[in-house]
């Protein structure tokens, strides 16, 4: 005969002992980071390595999206919308160079190390460039063909066969 009791104690035991061992890891961690950050702030090169780390972080991120949803664009079938799309990611693209740029010269010349001082963290940019994502998403979405529903797929295979 099992013994229920004992597995359920066994089991709220290693629950417990789980939650403080998340716990206990998670304070750990957030010491570990304190003492990095400290450590961050006497090593001159780690402070340039930080903050061209922060400055690169979004450039590289939004010239990823783009350029994958350029490579998407390009095998578009629909011709205007497809090079109104090339186009407005050229622009995206050839703005987050500029920016770069930019940001790499302010980052030199005045050693800054608030991001409220570099072009790719100004807010009115990210918002243009997050509503250019969106507004090719929704040219391409609109002017796509219908696509077939489950139904529609499987008469048309009845159909050919």
């Amino acid at each position: 005969m099992e013994d229920k009791y004992g597995k359920y104690v066994q089991l709220t035991f290693h629950l417990f002992f789980t939650f403080i061992g998340f716990i206990v890891a998670l304070v750990l961690l957030l010491l570990g980071l304190r003492l990095l950050f400290g450590i961050l702030d006497q090593i001159p090169v780690l402070v340039y390595v930080y903050m061209l780390t922060i400055i690169l972080v979004p450039a590289a991120v939004l010239v990823t999206v783009f350029l994958i949803f350029m490579k998407r664009s390009i095998r578009f079938p629909r011709p205007v919308v497809k090079w109104i799309s090339l186009i407005l990611f050229s622009a995206a693209l050839l703005a987050w160079g500029i920016v770069l740029v930019l940001d790499l010269g302010t980052f030199f010349r005045t050693n800054a190390r608030e991001i409220a001082s570099f072009y790719s963290y100004n807010v009115i940019f990210l918002s243009l460039n997050v509503a250019t994502i969106f507004l090719v998403g929704v040219m391409q979405a609109l002017s796509a063909e219908k696509e077939k529903d489950w139904m529609e797929k499987r008469r048309a295979t009845e159909l050919n066969v």
